[in-house]
C-alpha cells in the first residue's frame, strides 16, 4: 500500500470515529444542550456524581494533555524548584520532536524549574515539558516517560499511555476523559497548580516584560478570547490541525466545582470544545442541585446473623450519607437501589463492620454507592446473645405452636376489657338493644 492510499484510510479511519460519537447515546441527566465535540465527561467534584458523559473511556490522542502528569511528577522530584536552573540552549530546541512551545524567546537565557512549570502549565509548550523531563531526570527523559505511565497505572489510569513528556500525534500516546479526571484529582491538591491557572500572563524575575512574557493560551482562561468563561478556574488544552482539539477544566460557581474533559474536539467557530464546556457546565449550575438521598443511621435492608443457636435478622445502614446531585426537578420514585449482600454472616460481627454494598441509581443511572455496616456488635457475649435469642425463641414460638389462634393476644384482652367497662350510654345502640332483649326474655 502507498503512502498516499495510508493516509487516505488514516483519514477514513478518524473521520468514521469522529461521525460515529454522535451516533451513540450520552449517559447522563437528560438535556437538550447541541454538543460537537466527540467525548464528554461532567463531574460535580463534591458529590464525585457524574452527571453527564458521552464515550468517556474512548481512548484518543493526549497531546499535550500529557504535561498534567509532566508536571505532576516533577513538582514531587525537584524538592527546589526556584533553585534548579535551566539554560535554554537552540540546540536543545532543534532537537526536539516537535517544535511548538515558546522557549525560543528564551534561548541564552537561564530558567529555574518554577518557570519552567510556569510556561508550561499556561502555554502548553512541549519544549517546556521536555526541559522539566530532563531537569526531574538528571537528563534521562525515556526514564521520565517510563515513570509517568508508572504513576498513570497507580492513578487507575488504564486506558493512558504516554511516549512523550509533552505533544506527540502517533497512537502510542493517549487518555481518555475519565482517566483525565483521575489525574486532575492529584493535580488539584497542588497549591502551585492553583497559583498559576490565576495568571493571564507571566514574565521570569530578572527579565524584560517586553520580549520574555508568555500569556495564557487557553481561551476560556483569556479574558481577551471570545470564549471567555469568568467561572473557569484552571484549563489544560490541546490543539493541532491533525488531531482535533482537547481539555480538561474545572469551574466553580456559588461553592460548586465540576470537572468537564473533552476530547476530539472541533475548533471551528462556535462548534468547538470550548463553546461545549461552558454550555455544560452552565446547564448544570442551572440545572442541578446536590441533595441527601441516605444519612447514616438509615436502615434501609437487613441480613441474617446466624449463631450457634440459630440465625436473627439485622438492619444494615450505610456507612456514608449519600449526599448526590441530582435534576432540581428530580422525581423521588426514579431512586432505586440494588443490594449486594450475602445470604447470611456468622457471628460474630461488630459495629461498622461491611458486609455488603448499596447501588442507587437515578433513572437507570448510577449516581452513588455506598458500603452496608451493622450497627451494633452482634453474637460477641452472652447477655447480648440472651436477649437476642429470647426475642428468637418468642418468634419462633409463635411460628411452630397455635397459641397466637387459640387464645387471644393481650391487644384483643384489652380491647375486650375496655368495651366491657364502658357505661350503657356510651355503648352502641345495637349493643343496648340486645341487652334489653335477652332482659326480656328472662323475665
Amino acid at each position: 500500500m502507498n503512502k498516499r492510499i495510508k493516509i487516505f484510510v488514516s483519514f477514513l479511519l478518524i473521520f468514521a470515529l469522529f461521525v460515529s460519537s454522535f451516533c451513540m447515546p450520552a449517559s447522563s441527566f437528560e438535556n437538550d444542550i447541541e454538543t460537537s465535540t466527540a467525548d464528554m465527561l461532567l463531574i460535580n467534584m463534591d458529590t464525585d456524581t457524574v452527571v453527564f458523559s458521552q464515550k468517556p473511556d474512548n481512548m484518543w490522542y493526549a497531546g499535550t494533555l500529557a504535561e498534567m502528569m509532566t508536571f505532576l511528577i516533577a513538582h514531587e522530584k525537584i524538592k527546589e524548584p526556584d533553585k534548579v536552573t535551566f539554560k535554554v540552549e537552540e540546540s536543545f530546541i532543534n532537537k526536539l520532536p516537535y517544535t511548538d512551545g515558546c522557549l525560543d524567546i528564551y534561548v541564552g537565557e537561564t530558567l529555574t524549574a518554577t518557570d519552567l512549570m510556569t510556561i508550561m502549565l499556561l502555554t502548553s509548550g512541549s519544549d517546556a515539558a521536555y526541559a522539566l523531563a530532563d531537569l526531574a531526570s538528571d537528563g534521562n527523559v525515556d526514564t521520565f516517560i517510563d515513570e509517568m505511565n508508572q504513576r498513570a497505572a497507580k492513578l487507575g489510569m488504564t486506558k493512558t499511555g504516554y511516549v512523550s513528556p509533552g505533544y506527540n500525534d502517533t497512537s502510542d500516546h493517549y487518555t481518555t476523559c475519565r482517566d483525565l479526571y483521575r489525574l486532575y484529582q492529584e493535580i488539584r491538591k497542588i497549591d502551585f497548580f492553583s497559583s498559576v491557572m490565576q495568571l493571564q500572563a507571566y514574565t521570569p524575575k530578572g527579565m524584560e516584560e517586553e520580549n520574555h512574557t508568555v500569556k495564557v493560551q487557553a481561551s476560556i482562561l483569556n479574558e481577551t478570547s471570545p470564549y471567555y468563561f469568568r467561572y473557569t478556574n484552571d484549563a489544560m488544552y490541546s490543539y493541532t490541525e491533525a488531531t482535533y482539539a482537547g481539555i480538561a477544566l474545572t469551574t466553580t460557581y456559588h461553592g460548586k466545582t465540576y470537572f468537564f474533559a473533552g476530547l476530539l474536539g472541533l475548533h471551528t467557530s462556535e462548534q468547538n470544545v470550548y463553546a461545549d464546556a461552558k454550555k455544560l457546565t452552565s446547564w448544570a449550575y442551572t440545572s442541578l442541585s446536590d441533595y441527601r438521598i441516605l444519612n447514616t443511621d438509615d436502615v434501609i435492608t437487613d441480613i441474617a446473623v446466624k449463631t450457634g443457636w440459630g440465625e436473627y435478622p439485622v438492619g444494615l445502614n450505610p456507612k456514608s450519607s449519600a449526599f448526590t446531585t441530582l435534576p432540581n426537578d428530580y422525581d423521588k420514585d426514579k431512586i432505586t437501589y440494588m443490594y449486594e449482600i450475602p445470604d447470611s454472616v456468622e457471628a460474630p460481627i461488630f459495629a461498622g463492620q461491611k458486609v455488603g454494598t448499596v447501588n442507587i441509581s437515578y433513572a437507570d443511572e448510577k449516581v452513588d454507592e455506598l458500603p452496608l455496616v451493622v450497627g451494633e456488635d452482634e453474637g460477641v457475649g452472652m447477655l447480648h446473645d440472651i436477649s437476642r435469642f429470647s426475642s428468637f425463641a418468642y418468634r419462633q414460638l409463635l411460628v411452630y405452636s397455635d397459641l397466637s389462634s387459640s387464645y387471644p393476644s393481650n391487644e384483643e384482652k384489652s380491647e375486650a376489657a375496655s368495651e366491657e367497662s364502658k357505661p350503657a350510654s356510651t355503648q352502641s345502640n345495637e349493643q343496648q338493644a340486645e341487652k334489653a332483649t335477652s332482659a326480656a326474655a328472662e323475665g
